[in-house]
């Protein structure tokens, strides 16, 4: 009997040391210096310091506040496969090669967010403080909470300034140094380059010419020589388009007749990489369309859409001589670049592939509102980026986080690689 009591107590002793040792090892586990000192990338530590969650809030909002799910919910299970997982990366990769920016992106961290955590500590949607603009986002939330996340519109709260996502009024109210101002657009003169000016700006662009294969021949389906711009249309030239057109951040009555621009995006719709000669991005294959209508009568000349036979040829002569791989050179999987990241391909075009994938104007299928993309982006694969790879807009699903009623005809909500380049038909009895 005294043997078993022994026994008894020595088990109890032993559950107790198992119990504390357990709950001091998930303690320490479980602190911000803990996390830190395993995933070695400093600015995600100087981000967190700067965001609302660390600043604002009444608690500081840890590491494992957001990255694990409560206690209660998979707590340790997560724990456990984040653990295994770190420690890997921690022992076998050299953290300075991995993409942090690209890491950093919704479609990936969101996979390292729980929902489950943001609810825990924010389970009322409409609190009494909430902004009309709020209201709206968190009611489109719970319409359709098995496709969104909280962080596709939070996506900052956690690492960042910024607390919520909200109309960018100031993009376009925002005021640009002019150093040159073009009184006319260029003359071109054949089919050989020239320098487009828009008239009342000191925005100019390169349009390439690109021989055509029927010029000698009857054949009403060969491609006619057309000019292509250089690059990709960039937020220097996109911008003027909606300060001109916009109405909200409109500061000048528009002289553009029967043109209607964007309303304001939700957020940066260059997701925080730059503007400048960066190609335009976020915008709705129709705003692309309305842009070339804009771009058109600014100029008196005719700016659309390429079609897909057109941009399939202009790649196809982009490459003849050097070959697809020589024109690969943009290795980068972040984000967008500058045009001059690159060398100028066979047509003198620059970012034909990769960059960012390119409206065509044609429809995909039988579809009334998919067009088809084409080039490739940041985010493709190599074996992808051809002149034949075609892909398609995915509307509604580059729509999932627009809260509003109807949804904006101007801005993909989902959709951070696609923007477009302009063509020009060319006429041979044109002086």
């Amino acid at each position: 009997m005294r043997k078993a009591v022994v026994r008894i107590i020595l088990v109890g002793i032993v559950l107790f040391l198992l119990s504390f040792l357990f709950k001091k090892a998930d303690q320490y586990t479980s602190t911000d210096a803990y996390c830190n000192s395993c995933h070695v990338h400093e600015h995600a530590h100087t981000s967190w310091m700067q965001s609302p969650h660390n600043n604002s809030c009444e608690q500081t909002v840890h590491c494992i506040d957001c990255h694990l799910p409560p206690k209660g919910q998979g707590f340790y299970k997560e724990k456990v496969k984040a653990g295994l997982r770190d420690l890997y990366a921690f022992y076998t990769k050299d953290s300075t090669d991995f993409n942090w920016q690209q890491k950093s992106q919704v479609d990936f961290a969101k996979h390292h967010t729980f929902e489950q955590s943001c609810i825990q500590c924010h389970p009322k949607l409409f609190p009494s403080d909430l902004s009309e603009n709020g209201e709206l986002a968190h009611w489109h939330y719970q319409q359709n909470k098995e496709e969104m996340h909280c962080i596709q519109c939070h996506m900052n709260i956690g690492h960042g300034t910024d607390k919520k996502a909200s109309h960018n009024i100031t993009l376009f109210t925002k005021q640009h140094k002019k150093d040159t101002i073009y009184t006319q657009a260029a003359n071109s003169i054949g089919l050989t380059a020239f320098i487009e000016t828009i008239p009342g700006s000191d925005i100019a662009f390169k349009m390439l010419p690109v021989q055509g294969e029927a010029n000698n021949t009857n054949d009403s389906a060969a491609i006619q020589s057309f000019f292509i711009g250089e690059i990709e249309v960039s937020w220097d030239e996109y911008l003027l388009f909606l300060s001109e057109t916009e109405s909200e951040g409109r500061t000048e009555h528009n002289q553009v007749d029967g043109i209607s621009g964007a309303t304001p995006p939700w957020g940066n719709p260059d997701q925080g990489w730059g503007m400048g000669r960066r190609p335009a991005i976020t915008m709705t294959h129709h705003a692309a369309t309305v842009y070339c209508q804009w771009l058109s009568l600014k100029t008196g000349k005719d700016y659309r859409l390429p079609t897909e036979a057109e941009w399939e040829y202009a790649a196809s002569k982009a490459i003849e001589k050097e070959g697809l791989n020589s024109q690969l050179t943009n290795t980068n999987k972040t984000n967008t670049l500058e045009p001059n990241a690159v060398e100028a391909d066979g047509i003198g075009a620059r970012h034909l592939f990769g960059n960012v994938k390119e409206f065509c104007s044609d429809a995909f299928g039988q579809s009334t509102k998919e067009f088809v993309i084409k080039g490739g982006s940041f985010k493709s694969d190599i074996k992808t980026l051809s002149p034949s790879f075609r892909e398609s807009t995915q509307h509604d699903n580059w729509l999932k986080t627009d809260p509003q009623i109807p949804k904006s005809i101007w801005w993909y909500s989902d959709c951070n690689d696609v923007g477009f380049r302009v063509v020009l038909s060319y006429h041979s009895n044109e002086n």
